[in-house]
């Protein structure tokens, strides 16, 4: 399975979505958004991967948040089109609101998002690692752009 070549159909169907895709089209993306959160999380259900609004992908990005008045240094493990998963070993609390900080490298810039903590729990596919999932707030449209370039980059 070329991954790759599976992902950027998936984000081609998946970027017309809201301008309408035929019933053929949006069975496509059903099943490659299906096959792909499973490529990416190992075991996981053929239910829990049709709830998730977009695929995770793995992802090795370095981010910061305000936690307790100090910059709290972290790696960002996954994200989808409105979320991210964060390695820490001090998840703020579930409903936190906290700014995002993401380096990215090409170009390299910092975007700043805000989100809130969604969950607790492990999430990676190279063991155990302690972090918090969030849910994006609402972006600016130039953010949102350069989030969604993000994305679409990480698996070439």
């Amino acid at each position: 399975m070329d991954v790759a070549l599976l992902f950027r159909e998936y984000v081609r169907l998946d970027r017309m979505r809201e301008s309408g895709l035929t019933p053929t089209e949006l069975h496509r993306w059903s099943v490659l958004k299906r096959k792909l959160n499973q490529h990416f999380s190992p075991g996981l259900s053929d239910s829990r991967a049709d709830e998730r609004e977009s695929v995770r992908v793995p992802a090795r990005i370095r981010a910061a948040f305000s936690s307790d008045g100090a910059l709290a240094q972290s790696l960002m493990t996954n994200l989808s089109r409105r979320g991210v998963f964060i390695e820490t070993e001090h998840p703020l609390e579930i409903g936190a609101h906290l700014e995002l900080r993401i380096q990215v490298e090409s170009p390299a810039r910092e975007l700043i998002v805000s989100a809130e903590v969604v969950s607790h729990g492990i999430g990676s596919k190279l063991g155990p690692r302690h972090g918090m999932g969030l849910r994006l707030g609402d972006l600016s449209p130039e953010v949102e752009s350069q989030f969604s370039d993000l994305y679409e980059r990480l698996i070439k």
